[in-house]
């Protein structure tokens, strides 16, 4: 089967602001004549010049939202890393530096999620390197053990499921150094070897070798858990192109009638005026002598711009709410919309998590038979975040205070303060602060 990656290949230009959100505008020499030259996502008028176009592309800009709001959710999944037990060396240098470039798996799994959390969808390749020495010290010292590639779906070519919804082979869009020099290949995996060929199902190969695990090396995450899936946060790349356009229209419109224009109006009974002589043009440095009526500027009415402001904001507000963005109320949103928007983040962080983790328990199942061992590597993800806004609930507590609520009540409420603000903390040290709050309390009062 052969996915739509064009799909996925424009949420990857959102992300990046790749690909037709960074237009290329060709000019001659003197900066004359420009085309367009490469994809665009702004839509060209249906009366509009291809110079024109490719001049208002020139100046067009690209404002990412997506990249923000991933970075943003895969940091809040950070706050509370999972918690992780392996117990075989390799396997532990292999948590240290999991794809071969020093990076540890929290650093890899942060990476990911951005890159996840933007498509909806992503694989993980665990792979072995070729040559695996016979005693540990040197596996250890050459680095051969298992590593992770991450690979995004629009570069996936084709592929099969078994009924499990598992991979049974996927072929990915890649390059690789063939009799000097640099050509396009497919670089499959199914449950029996691994291949480099050339592009096409029958395409020769150019090299191959058993892996011997029984299964495909290359795993699916998916928020849905069927592949292929695209998130919600899809959503947010559309209407980046819609405000793409609608920010390069509303340029256009200040381009062309911002400027004002001097009018000196002609008495009816004068004769007629050679209008090609009299036009001049007036500035700071210039002289203007008039008769009659003082001369005047015009100007275009603000309507369109300001509808244009309009809908911007509004397609700034829809890109907020899907990013899940919480920011303190303002009056038109109340503190109770936003304690709304905090609970659909967490349940968004709780879903993503529970698939992350199945991931990991699949990833390591992977490494373990690349190393012939068993896997008894346990790895547990946070299932509740409980963000919230600390100030907001500070203000609760103060007004419980205030109010004579039971001692035994107010120290729970402070212990709620103290998760969330210190929700990145050890276990063990967060069960200290929570016996500090216990024994203060119960020694002076909570009400002092």
């Amino acid at each position: 089967m052969v996915p739509d990656t064009t799909r996925y290949l424009f949420i990857a230009h959102a992300l990046e602001g790749a690909g037709g959100f960074r237009p290329k505008v060709w000019t001659d020499k003197d900066g004359l004549n420009p085309k367009l030259s490469g994809p665009s996502y702004l839509v060209r008028y249906p009366r509009e010049s291809a110079e024109k176009f490719a001049r208002r592309n020139e100046v067009a800009w690209y404002r990412n939202f997506l990249k923000p709001a991933c970075i943003r959710f895969a940091g809040y999944l950070a706050k509370k890393p999972p918690r992780r037990t392996v117990d075989h060396p390799l396997l532990d240098r292999m948590a240290a530096d999991c794809d071969w470039q020093g990076n540890s798996l929290d650093v890899f799994w942060s990476a990911f999620a951005v890159e996840a959390k933007a498509r909806g969808s992503m694989l993980l390749l665990v792979d072995m390197p070729k040559a695996v020495p016979l005693d540990r010290a040197s596996q250890i010292e050459q680095r051969a053990y298992p590593y992770l590639v991450p690979i995004k779906p629009e570069l996936v070519v084709d592929y099969t499921l078994n009924v499990q919804g598992l991979f049974e082979s996927v072929a990915i869009a890649s390059t690789a150094e063939y009799q000097g020099q640099t050509i396009d290949v497919w670089r499959v995996w199914d449950t029996v070897e691994w291949r480099v060929q050339r592009p096409g199902e029958n395409g020769e190969v150019l090299e191959n070798g058993d892996h011997g695990l029984g299964v495909c090396p290359v795993l699916a995450f998916t928020e849905s858990g069927v592949f292929p899936h695209y998130g919600d946060f899809e959503q947010i790349a559309v209407l980046s192109r819609r405000y793409f356009n609608a920010a390069s229209e509303r340029d256009e419109i200040l381009r062309g009638q911002t400027f004002s224009l001097l009018t000196y109006q002609i008495p009816p009974e004068a004769p007629p005026a050679d209008l090609a002589s009299v036009t001049e043009t007036v500035g700071t440095s210039n002289m203007l002598i008039h008769n009659g009526d003082t001369p005047a500027f015009i100007a275009p009415p603000d309507g369109p711009a300001t509808i244009y402001n309009e809908v911007i904001a509004g397609l700034e507000e829809t890109i907020r709410r899907i990013a899940m963005t919480v920011e303190q109320p303002t009056q038109a949103e109340s503190g109770v919309a936003l304690t709304i928007r905090f609970q659909e983040l967490n349940s968004a962080l709780t879903s993503f998590a529970r698939r992350m983790e199945d991931l990991e328990r699949r990833m390591w199942d992977l490494a373990c038979r690349w190393l012939g061992i068993q896997n008894r590597t346990e790895s547990v993800w946070p299932k509740s975040f409980e963000l919230a806004d600390v100030g907001q609930e500070l203000t609760v507590l103060q007004q419980m205070q205030t109010s004579g609520f039971p001692d035994a009540v107010i120290r729970e409420g402070m212990k709620t303060v103290a998760g969330l603000q210190f929700a990145t903390a050890e276990p063990e040290t967060m069960d200290a602060m929570i016996v500090a709050i216990d024994e203060a309390t119960l020694q002076t009062g909570v009400s002092a």
